[in-house]
Formats: C-alpha cells, sequence, structure tokens
C-alpha cells in the first residue's frame, strides 16, 4: 500500500519501473444525509483505491475533492461543493497526463461521486488521453463498478451501500441516531437515495469493499501486463 505523496524520488522510480499503475481517488464535499461525513463519496473512494493498491501495487494519489452535478443544484442540499464542468474535465485530463509523464502507464480514476454528468465529464477526459497515448491505458471507474460485474449492486447515494462502506473505514463518521425516527427517508427530504441507510451495517460494508477489490484486481493486472509488453518491445527497438 503506497501513498504517493509519501514516496521518495527512489521509490517512485522503482514503481514506475516495476508496476506503472497510478489511482486517483475522485469525489466531491457533498450532503450525504444528516448521518453520515460530507466528504463520504472521497473518503470511501480512497480507502478502496488504497486496498487496491495493496494488492496490485503501484500509487494512490491524494484524494480530488472537485465534483461536478452535485445536490447543490439539484435540490439545494448545503455543505456542498459544486465545480464547473470544465474545471472536472481540465483538472481530470491534465492529472492523467502528468501520471504520464511521469512514466506512469495505467491510470484509474476510481470515482466515489456518482452524479451522470460528472461521470461522463471524467470519461470523456479519459477518452482524451487515451486517444493520444496508445502505450498506456486508463480507466475511470465509479467504485460500485467492479460488484456490477458480478450483478451487485454497490451504488446509491447515503443509502444502505454507502453508509456501509463509510462505517467499513470509518465509523466514527457515521450517527445512525440523526435520522428520523418513524418515518421513511428519500432523497427529497433527506437527500438519501437506494436502501433505507438503518440497514446499514460495516460488514455489509466490508463485503462491497472486498468485493470491489477482488474484481477490480484482474482488471488492472490484465492493464498492467499489456502496457509492460508494450513497454518492453518499444525498449528493444532503441
Amino acid at each position: 500500500m503506497t501513498k504517493y505523496e509519501e514516496c521518495k524520488p527512489a521509490e517512485l522510480d522503482a514503481i514506475i519501473e516495476e508496476c506503472p499503475f497510478a489511482i486517483i481517488p475522485w469525489g466531491a464535499h457533498e450532503w450525504h444525509g444528516p448521518h453520515n461525513a460530507c466528504g463520504l463519496d472521497t473518503i470511501k473512494a480512497y480507502h478502496m483505491a488504497l486496498d487496491l493498491c495493496a494488492q496490485v501495487g503501484g500509487v494512490v494519489l491524494p484524494p480530488v475533492y472537485c465534483s461536478y452535478q452535485t445536490m447543490k443544484p439539484w435540490r439545494g442540499f448545503r455543505h456542498t461543493l459544486e465545480f464547473r464542468r470544465e474545471t472536472v474535465f481540465w483538472l481530470a485530463l491534465q492529472y492523467l497526463e502528468q501520471l504520464y509523464d511521469e512514466g506512469f502507464r495505467v491510470m484509474l480514476i476510481l470515482m466515489g461521486h456518482y452524479g451522470g454528468k460528472h461521470v461522463e465529464t471524467i470519461q470523456e477526459a479519459v477518452q482524451r488521453f487515451n486517444d493520444c497515448h496508445s502505450q498506456s491505458r486508463a480507466v475511470a471507474w465509479q467504485d460500485y463498478l467492479p460488484a456490477g460485474w458480478v450483478e451487485v449492486k454497490g451504488g446509491d447515494h447515503a443509502g444502505k451501500n454507502e453508509t456501509s462502506l463509510l462505517m467499513h473505514y470509518r465509523p466514527d463518521l457515521v450517527d445512525l441516531a440523526r435520522l428520523p425516527e418513524g418515518e421513511e427517508v428519500n432523497v427529497d427530504i433527506h437527500g438519501v437515495g437506494g436502501e433505507d441507510p438503518r440497514q446499514a451495517s460495516a460488514e455489509h460494508g466490508k463485503m462491497l469493499a472486498e468485493l470491489f477489490v477482488e474484481q477490480a484486481a484482474p482488471k488492472i493486472r490484465e492493464m498492467l501486463d499489456e502496457v509492460l509488453r508494450m513497454r518492453e518491445v518499444a525498449r528493444r527497438k532503441v
């Protein structure tokens, strides 16, 4: 498990040579019900990235709190920071270009925020990058996507799944007692979508976290094998 900001130059050189893989956890400061910390999206994505890195190698960048299409313009929920589409697009693209310039060849933007237009924006940046760099591979995944490959639904907004993930990683940031008693919670009033978060548990979060790594790791290894082969062929031609 390696955090980019904690690496010395020689350590980064070794990682780039042996396993040139970098993860950018990407989320938001956003209302996630009265019961969750407003950094939920990014916190869970960051810890999931660290888990994946521990399995396949590489580095995890510091988490990025910069999201578009949040709860603020949608329903006016406070304690939410909304950024322009162009800001998200260019920041994502520049991250990828800078990592490529350093020698990384497989990059994953792991999205903890699921706003549809936000996801499309980051995926557009990834496509722009891939169109320009045939010797590398970049992908942008919502953090629930790998579970979906085996038909397990992991995405919601402050519901059972996201709340469970935060309970698994940071139980100190969840307080279910802040949810209203004796009434259903919903998106419009409480900013909660999906299954009732009162059904959340650290055990359910642990299952989702482990499933993410189980499904994502082989995909990353395939991409790494591919780019390392291409790099070796290129070196032989020099």
